[in-house]
């Protein structure tokens, strides 16, 4: 029944021009207790994906599949070592440019 009551409701939905939609949605929000199971169902909604994004995630991590949370997290710490990489290679840089030995290198040339 809900699923013909559904349809009934698209099919009207399709026939009606941009002033007659604007109409429809006019008439659904001026009523009160459409307003609020309007409301309802959103929420109902947001915690309805919510549960089902967390079921996925543990679905994935328990055939060894990574999630795009882990994908994104990998990226952001693979972004942190590359930054890092960057700036230790510019130090490198500029050493060699001076021509001149770190202190480690000449405790090292010391040693020998």
């Amino acid at each position: 029944m809900a699923r013909k009551e559904a349809r009934t409701l698209i099919d009207r939905l399709r026939a009606l021009s941009e002033d007659g939609i604007a109409s429809f949605f006019s008439e659904v929000m001026a009523s009160e207790k459409l307003r609020r199971q309007l409301g309802r169902a959103g929420e109902r909604l947001t915690a309805n994906k919510h549960v089902f994004d967390r079921n996925v995630e543990t679905v994935l991590d328990f055939v060894n599949i990574p999630s795009k949370r882990d994908i994104r997290e990998i990226k952001s710490r693979l972004d942190h070592l590359n930054s890092q990489f960057t700036n230790l290679s510019m130090k490198v840089d500029r050493l060699l440019d001076t021509g001149k030995p770190s202190r480690a290198a000449r405790s090292t040339h010391k040693r020998h």
